[in-house]
């Protein structure tokens, strides 16, 4: 995805956390939400920067609940 996106910046890994997209839909290795960090471990295996990680894995998304209406480009009423 990095590399579609051209950067780090717009891609981040979530989930439902509930578990209710089914089984029959999730990779193998990713039973519970503690099996999330298989993938930032993934990412370190390929030589991603630790910086990089921390965007993919919940930075860019702390990023993006967190930008301003401003940077949304929403106009004052």
């Amino acid at each position: 995805m990095c590399q579609l996106a051209g950067n780090c910046r717009h891609s981040g890994i979530g989930s439902d956390l509930d578990g209710g997209y089914g089984y029959d839909q999730t990779p193998a290795d990713l039973n519970t939400i503690a099996d999330m960090q298989k993938v930032a471990e993934l990412l370190a295996k390929r030589n991603y920067k630790q910086a990089d990680i921390e965007a993919i894995m919940h930075g860019n998304w702390i990023r993006f609940f967190f930008r301003s209406p401003a940077e949304l480009g929403e106009r004052p009423a």
